[in-house]
């Protein structure tokens, strides 16, 4: 075994940054890479790993951006790398989904290259999603724009960004250094700005350290893409990408007041599904004028743990090192917030129309039902139809909180809550139940005397 990885470190020495996929479009894909050295470039890739396709350069160069094309959509792809001597090992990856295709990507941000540990274990779960389609960034995936930033960011992604494309909007860490963001980032159009498609679904990533208030050029592209989105039948969700997030609760930001003034008007005017920011390390959902605005900061940088008072548009809030899956399927959209470790919170499902339609954007609850507890026990008893986050608080008659409240993920099925009796005297309290979007209220008879 020993003999066979350092033979695997000696074939990727020249690789100061390993292959990654971005830029995908219908039929093409660009693979960038890095070499110590000037060196030619090729890319070897087919539907096997025999390969049969070739896409070269004989140019010597440290920077290296080759464009498969040909691509068929809903296909999975291999591929290889090679620069002079040197190979990248095989590695497969998938194409677009057609429209009417359902489709999975995930969601993350703030990196920041400070802690690789917290960014490491954040996408180590992210690599583990299966029937991923893509993963898109919403900035600062570095702490200043730093080329060794940089390195460290592809060292910690190399196995995750060489099988999915990624699709990054320009945080503010970022546009400290353009000029690095231009190295290492390849995307369509003038890269600081982009949209692409996905099945049924538009997305649109947005530069918010540069102007976007009307009529200027972001603007106007902007508007330009919702129109267009908003025209064409085939798209059914649209979904947007950000740093700097206009609504939070956060101590460590007060939300931007020209995203809310210039942009959020846009969202609710042609009814995105959901927009995504970071600059927030931490998690936070919000909920304004039927737009969900989700702040996935969790993917590295140092936690912000601080909050201020809950809003009336407050959904969720967790600081806690994370990611956002998304999965979309005809009409349906479902998200859920995934820690390092696993665990679940936040499940939000979205039943759609169209994009700038009047048609009914509808956030699905869970389907929960309340279940006959056993009689004399601080118990609730419920049964879902599918997984949901629950959060229950028991008061006695006077409207007095007698227990900490639980907050927990449960799967479908049957399910039990149960109180500590200590904390509660005989006598009749009241149960308060969140179930995704769904509120229960439910009578609990406790005979047990408190110790």
């Amino acid at each position: 075994m020993v003999p066979y990885l350092l033979a695997a470190a000696a074939a990727l020495a020249a690789f100061t940054v390993e292959p990654y996929l971005q830029g995908r479009t219908e039929s093409t894909v660009v693979v960038r890479w890095t070499t110590a050295e000037p060196d030619s470039g090729r890319v070897e890739y087919g539907l096997t790993a025999a390969y049969g396709d070739a896409v070269s350069y004989p140019d010597a160069t440290t920077d290296h951006e080759l464009t498969l094309t040909g691509l068929l959509t809903d296909t999975s792809y291999h591929y290889r790398a090679i620069s002079g001597a040197d190979t990248s090992p095989d590695v497969a990856f998938p194409t677009r989904a057609a429209p009417g295709r359902p489709f999975r990507f995930l969601v993350y941000g703030d990196n920041h290259s400070n802690d690789s540990a917290a960014h490491q274990a954040v996408v180590n779960r992210m690599a583990l999603a299966e029937r991923t389609s893509f993963a898109a960034n919403t900035g600062d995936l570095t702490s200043s724009g730093l080329t060794a930033q940089y390195l460290l960011f592809f060292r910690v992604e190399r196995r995750f960004l060489s099988r999915l494309p990624i699709e990054p909007a320009v945080g503010n860490h970022d546009a400290d250094s353009l000029p690095n963001w231009y190295r290492f980032i390849a995307l369509p159009g003038n890269e600081r700005w982009h949209s692409f498609r996905c099945g049924n679904s538009a997305f649109i990533c947005l530069n918010d350290n540069e102007t976007f208030t009307p009529g200027s050029e972001q603007y106007n592209w902007f508007l330009g893409e919702l129109l267009a989105d908003s025209a064409d039948p085939d798209v059914r969700h649209l979904f947007v990408f950000l740093h700097l997030p206009p609504y939070t609760t956060s101590t460590a930001y007060s939300g931007n007041a020209d995203v809310r003034r210039h942009l959020c008007p846009l969202l609710e005017r042609f009814r995105a599904a959901v927009a995504f920011s970071g600059h927030v390390h931490a998690y936070e959902h919000s909920l304004v004028n039927d737009v969900h605005y989700i702040i996935t900061g969790g993917g590295g940088g140092t936690l912000a743990t601080g909050w201020n008072a809950a809003q009336p548009w407050t959904v969720y809030r967790e600081a806690t090192y994370e990611f956002v899956q998304v999965d979309v399927a005809g009409d349906t959209v479902r998200t859920v917030g995934i820690r390092p470790d696993g665990s679940e919170f936040d499940t939000l499902v979205i039943v759609s129309g169209s994009v700038g339609s009047a048609e009914p954007r509808l956030a699905k609850p869970p389907a929960v039902s309340v279940l006959p507890a056993e009689f004399g026990r601080a118990q609730l008893r419920f049964r879902s139809d599918e997984p949901v986050s629950v959060s229950a608080r028991l008061y006695d008659a006077g409207g007095r909180l007698v227990a900490p409240p639980i907050r927990r993920w449960f799967g479908a099925g049957e399910h039990e809550i149960d109180w500590d009796e200590r904390t509660c005297r005989p006598g009749v309290y009241c149960g308060v139940v969140q179930a995704g979007a769904a509120s229960f209220t439910v009578r609990v008879a406790v005979l047990c005397e408190g110790r």
